[in-house]
């Protein structure tokens, strides 16, 4: 499927003029290259203090130079793709987007939330401006949104029964959310990172979770809801547990996580980063193996498992270029986000 850039957008209102970046511009020009940024293979995820300008440059370039349509990240064309994230590499050294496999992995990750995000935002937009009562949506688009993307999604898919009923499945499911986070824009790997550099030490999940869910601006003890600090609690009280001379096996904070937040396929709840978590019983305090969720990304995104160096196949998956194997089809099935 070859889906090229639009070229053309709406007008936009005026008002102060983009500020968002300056900082990270004025960076650029005094260092005289990239500003480096770290990409963690084994969390799947961008980190460090500029990892939440990088999420930004990525999903203003997405906004303006990808099409909008009911798809993932991965079905628009390759060139699309690797002209956005070209875009982003001329401010921030996030790696060879083209060669490098495992960077491809980590920014494809990255690119399709934010892809979904914007989808996700143009669809509460059009929703609004419907409640309100506005007359000829179409042509109402939101900036950067071009008009002939905005007149397709409601034509061809906002207004379809199908998506309604996904709608209303969604709404459903985020029902059931028992609190958010306040980590803001931030993401907990970066977070994480970031306080290594700084203590040359790992923060205690207890203790990040709890910053990543009080009301910082009332005090350090008021709890986003009820629910959280009960969580927090029980968090603490198994931490607590595993030092005991009479536990044999004790849990790491990972399984921990799991215990207290519950599972997410591909996906550690309370540390933001993508890991498999069917191997937490198996072997306590182990570092959790990656290399299925790195496998089940690389066959999402059209890439060949082989070509990624370090990433070890099972011997019931031959290392051909042929992804189609029953094998390869299995792992999808199972570790399917």
């Amino acid at each position: 499927m070859v889906l090229a850039a639009s070229s053309q957008i709406v007008s936009k209102k005026r008002g102060r003029g983009p500020t968002r970046g300056k900082n990270v511009d004025k960076l650029r020009k005094i260092l005289g290259q990239p500003i480096p940024v770290d990409i963690n293979p084994e969390a799947m995820s961008i980190e460090g203090e500029h990892a939440t300008s990088v999420a930004y440059a990525i999903g203003l370039n997405i906004q303006v130079h990808a099409l909008v349509r009911d798809i993932g990240w991965g079905d628009i064309d390759f060139g699309i793709r690797e002209f956005i994230v070209m875009r982003v590499g001329q401010i921030f050294g996030i790696g060879d987007y083209k060669n490098d496999m495992v960077v491809r992995l980590v920014i494809d990750i990255k690119c399709q939330s934010l892809y979904s995000d914007w989808k996700c935002e143009l669809h509460n937009h059009y929703k609004y401006l419907k409640e309100k009562k506005v007359f000829d949506l179409k042509s109402h688009a939101l900036y950067p949104c071009h008009p002939n993307d905005w007149v397709f999604m409601i034509e061809n898919v906002w207004e379809t029964e199908d998506l309604k009923k996904k709608s209303l499945k969604g709404q459903k499911a985020r029902s059931f959310l028992k609190f958010n986070h306040t980590s803001g824009s931030q993401s907990f790997a970066s977070r994480a990172s970031i306080y290594v550099k700084k203590n040359n030490k790992k923060q205690p999940f207890t203790d990040s979770f709890k910053e990543t869910h009080i009301h910082h601006r009332v005090g350090n003890d008021a709890w986003i809801n009820d629910k959280a600090k009960e969580c927090h609690e029980e968090m603490v009280r198994l931490t607590s547990k595993q030092s005991q001379l009479n536990v044999a096996n004790p849990l790491s904070e990972e399984q921990i996580s799991v215990k207290v937040l519950g599972k997410r396929s591909g996906y550690l709840k309370g540390y933001g980063i993508h890991k498999n978590t069917k191997f937490l019983n198996a072997m306590p305090s182990q570092a959790i193996p990656n290399q299925e969720v790195i496998l089940m990304m690389a066959l999402k995104s059209g890439i060949d498992p082989t070509c990624i160096p370090g990433l070890v196949l099972g011997s019931g998956m031959k290392r051909t270029h042929g992804l189609e194997s029953k094998m390869m089809k299995i792992v999808i099935k199972i570790l399917a986000i």
